[in-house]
């Protein structure tokens, strides 16, 4: 299912980013974005910046699956077709 897949890059894209977030949150600003990620790499390389994907994937890999296949059942009862142009 297409919805499953791009729920799936989304999770896997977005993962590093969001664990730098939180991380410089829940230190108050201690310390600088790049400060955390050299720390990250350092102590565990790039796989330490998928910690909790696991997670990530059950809490919005769900949520945005939902979201796509509403959307494109809403599209479908508008007469849109459901994956873009031409509408086979």
């Amino acid at each position: 299912c297409a919805a499953m897949a791009t729920s799936v890059l989304s999770c896997i894209s977005s993962q590093p980013g969001d664990l730098l977030l939180s991380l410089v949150s829940a230190h108050e600003k201690s310390k600088r974005t790049r400060e955390f990620a050299k720390d990250i790499m350092k102590k565990d390389g790039p796989k330490g910046f998928f910690v909790g994907i696991r997670a990530r994937f059950l809490h919005v890999g769900i949520i945005v699956t939902i979201q796509l296949l509403i959307y494109d059942f809403v599209k479908r009862l508008c007469g849109i077709a459901a994956t873009g142009v031409g509408g086979h």
